[in-house]
This record gives structure tokens, C-alpha cells and sequence, in this order.
């Protein structure tokens, strides 16, 4: 500010030195400088306002939970809200019970969950039903094996277990969640039925990971869909049969007039598979700390396949992985001066249906 309105003064007075001009706006004594002292906080926060806004007015920039839902709704893009965890569950009781839909159940974390079927229990005493949790959110997941009570006592029920864990819980989406649709949008409209079309339709109705597009998937005109989900620690995880069955029911089940996708595409929703991106390193120097550092930097690379600054692969899922972009990650880490990379010692690709994740890594001498 100061550089600024010396360079108006001096354009107003040629014939004052450059040096007094300089003196009176910077110096402690200066005239100028005491007459802006009281009010140079309230011009600061004047400049600040103004930058706050122009932040706002670009819908990359923006950092206002109120604004990005405003950009948001003007490309079209909704905010996905909390999602249920689905499961099932085991009930052991006396042979021959018939059970109703709709028993609440509580696990000791204080959740409860819900069966969405009914059924009678077998002659071996365990009938298993599909579930889900009562409130949306992650604190719904929850792990198989877990004893869960009824929320009202039941003489012909003795015992309930998670059978299937309870997966696909999630939070409502963030304002940086929400921001990074909008931009995806911006950057790839939506095209009737494209790959990138079908992402955003799975991530409508689920808290996905990656999403694969494949082409005649099983046969020509198909759509394979291959999707992996993500966990709540935002690392990638298999898909369930009961996840994989909501999102086809949102796609639209081939034949019906239902659905996001084109009324004549047949698409083929399917879970995806993780595989670990095996590498072996000798390290120099080769020290405890150098490999932490090392391991860290890969497991940060392997996240980065597919996203969006990937220039060669659009998804990790059926990526191309490159030894190269690996040893520039393990170039990166702190404390390392040099290292060998032998495995992976060639580009390979993976299969039109694998995720990569970070394995162990096989430190050579």
C-alpha cells in the first residue's frame, strides 16, 4: 500500500523529491505516515473484504460453505447427503419362528439398526436377513461378528450377530467434497451416457472410491461399471453385494424405464478387486528413518493413480503403473540420497477390474 501511494504522490508532485515523498509515507515521523496510522487496520480489512469476495465470485477459489452450495446448485450439482450402512444379520432362536420385517435391533455403541425382510427361522435355529442402520452416517458401519440385542425383548429370538458387515455408511458430503462435483462437472459435462457420467451417477447414491468405466463389458453395447468404495478412513475398499445392488437399482435395472442411465445402455454394475502394487528398494542411506519416510511417500503415491493431475490414467482402476513415477516418489522422501528399484522393473498394467493399494514394501541390502 505504502509502494502505491508514493507512486500517486510523486504523480501528483513531480516537484517534490522522491526521497520526501518516501520519507513522509514511510518513515515513523512522517506527516502522511501518523495521518494513516489510526486507519491503516480499517483500509486492511477494507482490502481484505474485497479479496475475501473475489475468492468467492470463482467457483475454484471459493471457501464459503454458503457460496460453494451456490455454485453447486447453479451447475446442477446436488449435495449427496448422509448415507445408510447396509448389512445383515444372523438370528438364532427356536426352529420354525416366523419373523416380521422391521425388528430393531441396537448395537453397544448405542447404534440401531433395522431388518428389511422377514423370514422363519430354520430347523437349524439361525435365520440371516439383510439390515440396515437405523440413522445415516459413517458411526453406522460396523464390523461382522458384532452381537447386537432387539430393541424389544423377544423370547423366540436367544442371540444376533452381524453376519455381513454393515458397509456404505457416510457422512454428508463436505463443502470441499461438494466443491470438487462442481468442478468435475465443470471440467466434464455430463454427456448422455459417458464414462465420466457414469461416476457422477454412482457418487449420487454412494461414497465411492474410484468408478471404471469398461466398454463391451459382456458384449457389444455393454457398460461394465466397476466400482470401489471407500472406507472412513478414505482408503479404498471392496464394494458389497448390497451396495452394488443399490447402485444398480439407481443406474436402472436393464429393460425398465427407470434409472439415471440411458434408457437403451445395459450396464453391468460389479464390485472391483484391490491389488497391492508389489516394490522392493535398497536404500542409501539405509536407515529406520529413511524407510518410514520412504513408505510414506509410496503409500501418498499409490493414492494419487487415476486422480486428477494422473495425465495418463483417468481412473485407478485398470491404471498403468509406471516404476518411474514410482522411484520419483521415493526420490522425494526425506532423507533419502539414493535408491535401486528392481520390482517393478517394467510398466504394467492392471486389469480392467483391479484398484491398486500400498502393500508392504521388500527392502533389499
Amino acid at each position: 500500500m505504502a509502494a502505491s501511494l508514493e507512486q500517486r504522490l510523486i504523480a501528483l508532485r513531480p516537484d517534490i523529491e522522491a526521497s520526501k515523498i518516501s520519507l513522509a509515507v514511510r518513515s515513523a515521523q512522517g506527516v502522511i505516515s501518523n495521518l494513516l496510522a489510526p486507519i491503516a487496520s480499517e483500509i486492511r480489512s477494507i482490502h481484505d473484504h474485497q479479496a475475501w469476495w473475489g475468492r468467492q465470485y470463482m467457483p475454484d477459489s471459493a471457501d464459503d460453505e454458503a457460496i460453494i452450495l451456490r455454485h453447486a446448485g447453479i451447475w446442477g450439482v446436488d449435495q449427496r447427503g448422509a448415507l445408510k450402512a447396509v448389512g445383515s444379520v444372523l438370528i438364532e432362536g427356536a426352529a420354525g419362528t416366523v419373523l416380521p420385517s422391521d425388528i430393531l435391533l441396537s448395537a453397544g455403541s448405542g447404534q440401531t439398526y433395522v431388518t428389511k425382510a422377514g423370514g422363519t427361522i430354520a430347523i437349524g435355529g439361525t435365520l440371516t436377513v439383510a439390515a440396515e442402520a437405523v440413522t445415516a452416517g459413517s458411526a453406522g458401519n460396523l464390523a461382522s461378528g458384532v452381537l447386537l440385542t432387539t430393541v424389544e425383548a423377544s423370547v423366540a429370538i436367544t442371540r444376533v450377530t452381524v453376519a455381513t458387515a454393515f458397509s456404505g455408511g457416510a457422512d454428508a458430503q463436505t463443502p470441499e467434497e461438494i466443491k470438487a462435483a462442481y468442478l468435475t462437472r465443470i471440467r466434464t459435462p455430463a454427456m448422455g451416457g459417458a464414462a465420466s457420467d457414469y461416476r457422477d451417477w454412482v457418487a449420487e447414491v454412494a461414497n465411492v472410491y474410484a468408478v471404471g468405466v469398461v466398454e463391451d463389458w459382456i458384449g457389444r453395447g455393454s457398460v461394465g461399471v466397476v466400482i470401489v468404495m471407500k472406507d472412513d478412513n478414505s482408503a479404498p475398499r471392496v464394494a458389497t453385494t448390497e451396495e452394488i445392488d443399490a447402485i444398480s437399482a439407481h443406474l436402472g435395472i436393464q429393460g425398465s424405464q427407470t434409472g439415471v442411465r440411458p434408457v437403451t445402455a445395459r450396464v453391468v454394475p460389479v464390485a472391483g478387486s484391490l491389488v497391492t502394487v508389489p516394490i522392493s528398494v535398497r536404500l542409501r542411506p539405509d536407515t529406520a528413518a529413511t524407510r518410514a519416510a520412504v513408505t510414506a511417500a509410496y503409500q501418498r503415491f499409490v493414492l494419487t493413480i487415476g486422480d486428477e493431475d494422473d495425465e495418463q490414467n483417468d481412473s485407478p482402476i485398470g491404471a498403468t503403473i509406471e516404476p518411474s513415477r514410482i522411484s520419483e516418489a521415493i526420490s522425494a522422501a526425506s532423507g533419502e540420497y539414493a535408491h535401486d528399484l528392481t520390482v517393478p522393473a517394467a510398466r504394467y498394467t492392471l486389469t480392467s477390474s483391479q484398484c491398486p493399494v500400498a502393500g508392504p514394501i521388500t527392502w533389499l541390502d
